[in-house]
């Protein structure tokens, strides 16, 4: 039966969670192929955790999938090929327009905006001549180094930064000991820790200066498994409409101190713009 003008008005009305087809749990294969949580990303249980959440939350009384961990030593990008190829079911990443091409995104922000910051890990022996750089104009004389892979990488790049690069993530810190560029991005928690382990060997943080862009961090599910996107995306919105979603977030006291600090950040943001093509 055709829909009627006035229907079409108030299936758009509608949030996204109540438009989505009621799949069952039995629409889902009985394992999830996912990658080593812990070998993947730091905040792998949280992940998990949000995983079941969400699954938990449209499973209308059926048991949950199994979660299956693929091998804890494969590289980042071979598990991505592995989920465009249908190796793999889901994995969780920031979010670039190529990513979402090659998977389904599930538009939840896992981070809550708390990764917005970046923080300028440089030589300490640089701080004196670094601390008068208050613009976005002037940073962009000097050099980045990022992942090969980051998505931080096609930001920077999209905002007028040149950016030397490496697959080996260890390898930055050489880098920038050497002078191949003047400073890595990091988050608030990243930049502490590699302070802390690096201590002794040169590094510091530009004080009072960070850089802001909008980052999400969300759920990328195989082409082939359009069920399971559709699952989670209606149970991330129902856990975020309970309050349950928040209450696992500020669960995890390294989430909610980034976030804090995060949101109480007082120095200088420099805003940059966030790369075309994704959906806000």
């Amino acid at each position: 039966m055709p829909t009627s003008s006035c229907q079409r008005r108030h299936l758009l009305g509608l949030p996204l969670a109540a438009l989505l087809p009621q799949a069952r749990s039995a629409d889902l294969p009985p394992t999830l192929r996912l990658p080593d949580p812990e070998a993947f990303s730091t905040h792998g249980s949280f992940f998990i955790g949000v995983l079941k959440l969400a699954l938990a939350k449209t499973a209308d009384g059926e048991p949950a999938p199994m979660l299956v961990r693929a091998a804890a030593d494969l590289p980042r990008e071979r598990l991505r090929q592995m989920l465009q190829d249908g190796q793999l079911d889901l994995l969780w990443s920031t979010t670039t327009p190529e990513r979402e091409a090659r998977a389904i995104p599930v538009r939840f922000n896992l981070f809550k905006g708390m990764n917005e910051l970046r923080f300028l890990l440089v030589r300490a022996k640089d701080l004196s001549a670094l601390r008068h750089l208050r613009t976005l104009d002037a940073l962009r004389r000097l050099r980045a180094g990022a992942g090969t892979f980051w998505s931080d990488t096609q930001i920077l790049r999209a905002n007028g930064f040149a950016v030397e690069t490496t697959t080996k993530f260890e390898s930055l810190f050489r880098m920038l000991r050497a002078g191949r560029f003047d400073f890595i991005p990091r988050t608030r928690e990243e930049i502490d820790a590699e302070l802390a382990l690096h201590a002794g060997q040169g590094f510091a943080e530009l004080p009072g200066l960070a850089l802001q862009y909008r980052q999400p961090l969300y759920y990328f599910v195989s082409p082939d498994k359009p069920q399971v996107a559709e699952r989670l995306q209606r149970g991330l919105a129902l856990a975020a409409a309970d309050g349950s979603f928040d209450a696992l977030f500020m669960a995890n006291p390294g989430l909610k101190a980034a976030l804090a600090r995060m949101r109480g950040y007082t120095g200088l943001r420099l805003q940059l713009r966030a790369l075309e093509g994704l959906e806000r």
